[in-house]
């Protein structure tokens, strides 16, 4: 299980129970053609980017966790899908 810790400048820190970190760093929604985007999220796991969060800006956003890194990792689709949850987005 992952807990979101307390907000950095441009993001937050998730923290699983065995000491693995992620890093989740808040993006404009500007400059990438994602426009009428709400909440765009990057996720890095020692230094490289492991997974992207983005929520639409509607009424009832649609949240699109995506998994970017390789199997090469100690994280998985599921921890993403555990941080997206934790996120309250």
């Amino acid at each position: 299980m992952w807990k979101i810790t307390g907000c950095m400048s441009n993001g937050y820190q998730a923290l699983r129970e065995d000491g693995e970190m992620v890093f989740i760093y808040k993006r404009p929604n500007w400059g990438e053609g994602r426009a009428g985007i709400r909440s765009f999220y990057e996720l890095r796991n020692r230094g490289a980017l492991v997974g992207r969060i983005t929520a639409e800006n509607a009424w009832r956003p649609l949240v699109k966790a995506e998994w970017l890194a390789g199997l090469d990792r100690p994280l998985n689709e599921t921890d993403l899908m555990e941080i997206t949850a934790a996120l309250n987005l």
